[in-house]
């Protein structure tokens, strides 16, 4: 006699080696969705960190530009020297 398994769309030759594999295929599912859901969790962790970062950065930007425009005020020019650009201060916003 074989036995027809509906959820895998497969015959098996024994009711044990059917369920086994029904069991199996269960668990595979289940560990899958597991990994997917941490997955997306982890990456909604990270996200809030970066957006958390981003925020801190562009307030400590307003508190160096406010910081730039008094020394300006009271000393008329300042100067000082960068080996490398980076991106977060860009060219244009010395002007």
């Amino acid at each position: 006699m074989k036995y027809f398994s509906e959820k895998l769309n497969k015959i098996f030759d024994s009711a044990e080696a059917c369920e086994e594999a029904e069991v199996a295929h269960d668990k595979a599912i289940a560990e899958a969705e597991a990994k997917k859901k941490a997955l997306a969790d982890e990456r909604a962790t990270r996200a809030k960190e970066v957006e958390d970062l981003y925020k801190a950065a562009v307030e400590a930007k307003k508190a160096y530009n406010i910081a730039l425009q008094d020394f300006l005020k009271d000393y008329g020019s300042f100067h000082f020297t960068m080996k490398d650009v980076d991106p977060f201060f860009g060219v244009f916003d010395w002007i």
